[in-house]
């Protein structure tokens, strides 16, 4: 039982990293997906998603980074933030694709967002942004640990980058 417990904690955190992410005095514990393919699963397969998690999908630059619902099993808000924290674009309650769907090669799942620039998005657990009343306009703040150990502090902090 011992060594299992010393492996487990050797693995590294979920996704490429953890920390939190912060909106108002609300603190989310948040995995990281900084790589394609974390970012490519994402939340897949995931059966539940508590109140106070998040993922964060950080990017180099600003895009349109549109999300699919491809194998996922449960919906979802998703803010899209500038660098500087600040939302540039919301969707509330998006709801997973259906599992007939997921399974048709091409995807015909729909696709969310992704309409204006930004730098990275988050997602929540669906009713999030209705409960703290989050929207567009609103400025969010992080405070991560990369898998390398890379501490990324920004948002509405302002970007630092702690090696």
């Amino acid at each position: 039982m011992r060594m299992l417990f010393a492996a487990l904690l050797s693995l590294p955190l979920l996704a490429g990293g953890g920390g939190t992410v912060h909106f108002r005095n609300q603190a989310f514990l948040a995995e990281v997906a900084s790589e394609p393919r974390e970012q490519e699963l994402g939340l897949m397969r995931r059966s539940h998603l508590a109140k106070d998690r998040c993922m964060i999908f950080l990017y180099g630059r600003d895009g349109y980074h549109s999300i699919w619902m491809r194998n996922c099993l449960i919906s979802l808000d998703v803010a899209w933030v500038d660098a500087q924290g600040v939302v540039v674009e919301v969707a509330e309650n998006v709801p997973p694709c259906s599992k007939a769907q997921s399974k048709l090669e091409p995807s015909p799942c729909p696709t969310y967002g992704g309409t204006v620039p930004a730098r990275n998005f988050i997602e929540f657990a669906a009713g999030t942004f209705k409960r703290l009343k989050l929207k567009k306009g609103d400025a969010l703040r992080w405070d991560l640990t990369l898998d390398d150990g890379t501490r990324l502090k920004g948002g509405a902090w302002g970007m630092m980058v702690q090696r």
